[in-house]
């Protein structure tokens, strides 16, 4: 498979951490491997032995493992929001953030800076409605669909951490005061 990505900006390693471990807990090492094969045979090279959670990488690399994963072994949308989920569980400064949160709407207020420490191009804009639903916005970030499902299964693991029941989101491309985004409306008992 050849893959055309073309991604500038970075991205901290734990979100690798997290989507490597969901590759090895569903199918295994030598699924690994094959994950690893392929972004060489397109030109990334990902270090795991040396993997640090706290550091940059390329989110061409990033975008590629994704695009890599859900290829190989057929992920569709609800696999890609567990994918999502596994990326949560394994930032451990995402997790204490959000503990310190301890609830939905103080989520949505420190999201933005779960976002720069996570990336550091495009934004995330929040608006919060109340206290079982909200907007969250994807400013300035070109990334391919999977990503942008891969984010929903992110999020729903940060709200039922601190208790947002049964979490619902969707997601839309849209359009806010006239800049072009990735608009998620998100809904928890």
């Amino acid at each position: 498979m050849h893959y055309m990505l073309s991604m500038k900006g970075n991205c901290k390693g734990a979100i690798f951490q997290g989507n490597i471990e969901y590759v090895l807990k569903k199918h295994g090492k030598f699924g690994l491997q094959k994950v690893m094969d392929e972004m060489k045979a397109n030109g990334h090279r990902l270090d795991l032995d040396n993997l640090k959670g706290g550091h940059w990488y390329p989110l061409d690399a990033r975008m590629l493992f994704l695009e890599v994963t859900s290829k190989l072994f057929e992920l569709d949308n609800n696999e890609l929001t567990i994918l999502g989920r596994s990326g949560f569980k394994q930032s451990s400064v995402a997790q204490f953030d959000i503990m310190l949160a301890n609830s939905p709407k103080k989520i949505f207020s420190i999201g933005p800076d779960v976002w720069k420490h996570n990336y550091d191009v495009g934004y995330l804009e929040v608006e919060y409605n109340g206290p079982s639903g909200s907007y969250f916005r994807v400013f300035d970030f070109d990334a391919p669909e999977i990503f942008f499902v891969y984010l929903i299964g992110y999020y729903a693991e940060a709200l039922e951490t601190v208790g947002g029941y049964k979490p619902l989101i969707t997601h839309k491309q849209a359009e806010k005061d006239g800049k072009k985004c990735i608009e998620y409306l998100v809904k928890w008992r």
